[in-house]
């Protein structure tokens, strides 16, 4: 980690704080259920995204629609007007394999957008950046535990390889421009806003859990890649954190950001379901799924789970809707929300 010392960090009173916050790629999946958790807790989320739905529109008074990075001078405006001081940066490219077909894509906007934010941000002041990196930063490991404090990385896919730039290009701008920062490593986010205000709406969907979702409910096949793993069951395992928990954990890092660090935090349950445990989870919501087996995908590690020891303890947190139950209950009730269908 790139603290000047080992650091006794200042436990703020979340009332001493209480101002805006913008997100960049605010209205996405997991930048919206931030939006909504600062929001409840007396920020005003401002949100900057390419495309704001009527969703994300009608939750949030604070939504404007800028494609970046070619419309970054118009960040100079929201920083004054909303006096800004810190910043969620979550968008990006997300999906694996893409990346894997098409890395210019994902180098581009990954990592060349990321530095014009950084560095429009930097030129206003701005000088508290939450930053949404991933566990594919960790590639393959021996026995599929990933340590935020380990070295050494190494991503085996594009995807990967663009968040681990952008966290090395945090620690060199913490130590020339005193920019501090947070990177979180997600692991797979998952689940959905427990009022059914927002959830996951990705077009293309990519994300396991609403795929096998719609399978069950649409009649539809779901793809499983992969069956030969070296796991207990053949397939991948994963380690699957709620969107809720996401949240509060950037709800405590902005009162992190008041002590000067650079730091990289596991964000995960700290335990890790096989693809054949999910189908299982989700068939008891939706009904018998007809699961089609399909080769492997170039650049998925066989195993990934978070160790979260060192989150829990300097953020003072802890998952607590992570439970697999929970995730996929929710996850299914945003779906029968968006379909209008009754839940059971």
């Amino acid at each position: 980690m790139e603290n000047t010392t080992e650091p006794q960090f200042q436990n703020l009173n979340t009332n001493t704080v209480k101002k805006s916050v913008l997100i960049i790629g605010g209205g996405g999946y997991i930048g919206s259920h931030i939006a909504k958790h600062l929001q409840r807790n007396g920020y005003t989320p401002v949100i900057v995204d390419r495309n704001i739905n009527t969703i994300i529109a009608l939750a949030f008074n604070d939504c404007y629609e800028m494609d970046l990075p070619r419309e970054v001078h118009l960040l100079d405006d929201l920083v004054k007007r909303y006096n800004i001081d810190s910043c969620i940066h979550t968008a990006a490219y997300t999906s694996v394999g893409e990346s894997m077909s098409e890395p210019d894509k994902y180098y581009q906007n990954n990592v060349a957008m990321t530095m014009q934010v950084l560095n429009k941000l930097k030129q206003l002041d701005v000088k508290k950046f939450i930053f949404s990196s991933s566990a594919a930063v960790y590639g393959d490991t021996l026995n599929g535990i990933c340590y935020d404090d380990q070295v050494g990385l190494e991503p085996i896919n594009p995807y990967g390889q663009s968040k681990l730039i952008v966290e090395k290009i945090l620690q060199d701008y913490y130590r020339a421009y005193g920019i501090k920062s947070i990177s979180f490593r997600f692991f797979n986010a998952a689940g959905a806003d427990p009022d059914g205000d927002i959830g996951e709406l990705h077009d293309p969907e990519t994300h396991i859990i609403p795929l096998i979702i719609r399978a069950g409910f649409e009649a539809k096949n779901f793809s499983l890649f992969g069956n030969d793993y070296d796991t207990p069951d053949g397939t991948c395992i994963r380690d699957y954190v709620h969107v809720t928990d996401i949240a509060e954990a950037h709800l405590k890092a902005l009162h992190l950001l008041f002590n000067p660090l650079c730091e990289r935090l596991n964000l995960g349950s700290g335990n890790g379901f096989s693809n054949k445990e999910i189908i299982d989870e989700v068939t008891r919501h939706t009904g018998a799924i007809n699961v089609v087996s399909a080769s492997k995908r170039a650049g998925d590690p066989a195993q990934l789970i978070a160790d979260i020891s060192r989150t829990k303890d300097i953020l003072n947190w802890k998952p607590m809707h992570s439970s697999i139950d929970n995730v996929v209950r929710t996850a299914v009730q945003w779906y029968k929300h968006c379909n209008k269908k009754e839940i059971n």
